[in-house]
Formats: structure tokens, C-alpha cells, sequence
């Protein structure tokens, strides 16, 4: 009786070991199937393996958002089947990956597609250089992992389509309905593990980062829909190299946004000596019909001081109870203006893009630093 035990044990054991030998081998095989460097993949372990498998997948469903663009990928395949040899298709496949490289250079950020749940479906291999977390690391990880508690909810927002009036809702529209190339811009804060001195530091002690996210939600006619943007961080000024280009210039406001300081380009720029802006609000310098906009932007940044002492724990909290001073500028710290016309001391009016960053002394909002791309 014991030795039927001990053969049906050890049958037992034979069964689970060929088990996990051909576990790995599938593993290994999917691996394989990848579409990443060798040495990457030979360090994953079997749930990144599962994670980015389905991740990948979910990209190459994502491309059928895009038709036009896979019947020319589509095309282009057949016809290099055809008439190039395997030497041109690797020298094509080169090119092709060089000119993506030079595409990412130029966006001065990353690509980021998000699922309506907050997956992300993809982001592009720069990442690693604004925020130091790598492309592995995030695909098919939920983004909520990554983002400040606090901008939560306007992502939720920004992913799940606009809220429609009560009488469209009367009507039977659906909060989810997706209008075609709807777009998206607003500002959100992701971890990052770079220090101001380009070293890199564990996850857990990572701080937090602005970024300007524009795009639009793609849609599929099953309702599928994805958020494809172009993710921008905002530089700190005190991160900014200097000497600036000279369509680049600084300056400094008080919480009212009167100028407290401006840089001498000014003059080459706009006419300006600095002694003509001292005291001015920013308000006085652009077009009327920017008013809106700037407003927007730069909003009840004096009030900040008072909600910053009643809601220490989290700022996101006061935006929520007092939604009139829910500005980008003040809830995140930073902000980017679209761009708006800055009257010239002589005449006319230059186009002008606008950075400004929150700068605090002793846990208090003192002043505002802006640095301003003239664009013409």
C-alpha cells in the first residue's frame, strides 16, 4: 500500500515538474514574440510577460482606430514583399525607426494612449527621459498608479467623454457617446524619479511632475474608445538652462500678476524697458479677446493663500469646495497658456506662449515666474 502511495506521489511530482517545464517554455515563446530588445525581455518575470503581451495586443487593436493608416502600413508590406530583397527590408526597418526617433525629438515630450478605464495602452520608449520610468515599466499598468491622487477625477473626466445638459440626457444621450476627434488639453501630475540633478531615485521617493497633455479620444463603432495624446512636462525655472534663446524671456509677478521683475530682453522683443512694467498686471499687456483665456490661467492666484491655510493636506481638496479658483496654475502648481497676443510698447501684437510656476517661501505661495516664448 505505501509503495502505490509513493508511485503515486512521485507520478505527482513528474506531472507538476513537466507542468512548469512547459509553463516556462510558453512563457519563454511569448516572450520571444515581443516586440522588444533581447535584453530587456530576458529580465522579465511571468506576470510582466502576461502584462505586456495583453498591453501590446491592445496597441494593435488600438491601430484599427486608425484605418487609413494601416491599409498603408498594410500596403507598404505587400509591396516590399514583393519587389525589395531581405537587405532593403532591414535598411526600410532602420530608416522607418530613425525617422520615429527624430518624431519624438520634435514633440519635446512623450506619446500616451489611455484606455476609458486609465490603462495605459501605450506610451512611447522617450518616457524614460522626462519622467525616469522606462517603457516596460508602464505599459498595461493603470495610469491612477502614477498620477497625483488629486488629478484623478479630471482625468476620469478627461477619458470618459464630456456630461451633457439635462435635456440631452433627457433625450437619452448617454454621458459615454463619443464624438469623433474630440478633443483633450489639460494638465496632470506624473511621478517621476529624476532629480534636478539627473539622478534617479526609487519609486517610492519619487516626486511629482506637470504635465500638459493635448490630444483627442478615438472612437470604434463597438463604443471602444482611447485617449491619444502627446504628454509635454512643464520645466521648473529653476531647471531651465540658461542663457535662454532670444525669443525667450523672464518674468516675475506678484500673486495679482504685476510685474515684479523683467528680463532686459524685453526691449529687443517688445519695446519694453523694464521700468515701463514694474507694478503693471500682465491683464493690461494682451488682447481683449484673450481675456477669457488668460483668466483661465492665471485666475484667484491671491485667494490661493487663504485656501492653502484652511486645506493644508491636500490642495485638490479646496479646488473641489470652491470650484471658481480651480485653475491649473493653482491646484498643480504650474501652468502653460495657449498662445496670446502681447501689445508691443509701439504697436501691433506678438504672439506669446506663457509658462508660469508657483513659487513658494516658507509653505507659502509668494510669487509667480513666467517664461515667455515669443513666437511672432
Amino acid at each position: 500500500m505505501s509503495r502505490n502511495n509513493e508511485k503515486r506521489k512521485e507520478k505527482s511530482r513528474d506531472a507538476a515538474r513537466c507542468r512548469r517545464s512547459r509553463e516556462t517554455e510558453i512563457f519563454q515563446e511569448l516572450a520571444g514574440l515581443l516586440p522588444m530588445p533581447q535584453e530587456d525581455v530576458e529580465h522579465l518575470d511571468k506576470a510582466s510577460v502576461m502584462r505586456l503581451s495583453i498591453a501590446f495586443l491592445r496597441v494593435r487593436d488600438m491601430l484599427e482606430l486608425f484605418p487609413d493608416i494601416g491599409k498603408k502600413v498594410a500596403a507598404e508590406q505587400e509591396k516590399d514583399g514583393e519587389d525589395v530583397d531581405q537587405d532593403s527590408k532591414a535598411a526600410l526597418s532602420e530608416l522607418m525607426i530613425k525617422q520615429e526617433q527624430l518624431a519624438l525629438q520634435t514633440l519635446d515630450g512623450f506619446l500616451l494612449v489611455l484606455s476609458a478605464d486609465g490603462d495605459v495602452t501605450y506610451v512611447s520608449e522617450n518616457v524614460g527621459e522626462f519622467l525616469g520610468i522606462a517603457q516596460i515599466d508602464m505599459m498595461g499598468q493603470p495610469i491612477w498608479d502614477y498620477s497625483h491622487q488629486c488629478d484623478h477625477e479630471e482625468l476620469r473626466e478627461a477619458l470618459n467623454g464630456r456630461h451633457h445638459s439635462p435635456s440631452e440626457l433627457v433625450k437619452g444621450v448617454a454621458n459615454s457617446d463619443c464624438k469623433p476627434q474630440e478633443t483633450r488639453d489639460f494638465f496632470l501630475r506624473l511621478k517621476c524619479t529624476l532629480t534636478s540633478r539627473g539622478r534617479s531615485v526609487n519609486i517610492k521617493s519619487a516626486s511629482y511632475k506637470v504635465i500638459h497633455v493635448t490630444g483627442h479620444i478615438a472612437c470604434k463603432e463597438d463604443g471602444q474608445r482611447q485617449l491619444v495624446a502627446v504628454a509635454r512636462p512643464l520645466p521648473h525655472p529653476s531647471n531651465i538652462e540658461v542663457p535662454l534663446d532670444a525669443s525667450t524671456f523672464l518674468s516675475k509677478h506678484s500673486l495679482d500678476m504685476k510685474f515684479s521683475y523683467v528680463d532686459d530682453k524685453m526691449f529687443a522683443l517688445l519695446g519694453y524697458n523694464p521700468a515701463d512694467l514694474m507694478g503693471k498686471p500682465l491683464y493690461e499687456c494682451h488682447h481683449g479677446i484673450d481675456s477669457e483665456h488668460l483668466m483661465g490661467t492665471f485666475k484667484n492666484v491671491g485667494a490661493f493663500h487663504a485656501l492653502h491655510k484652511q486645506f493644508a493636506c491636500c490642495p485638490g481638496n479646496a479646488f473641489k469646495r470652491n470650484p471658481g479658483t480651480n485653475s491649473p496654475l493653482i491646484s498643480k502648481g504650474q501652468s502653460e497658456t495657449a498662445r496670446y497676443r502681447f501689445l508691443a510698447r509701439t504697436g501691433g501684437y506678438a504672439w506669446v506662449v506663457t509658462q508660469a510656476t508657483l513659487i513658494y517661501d516658507k509653505q507659502k505661495p509668494h510669487s509667480i515666474v513666467c517664461v515667455n516664448y515669443v513666437i511672432r
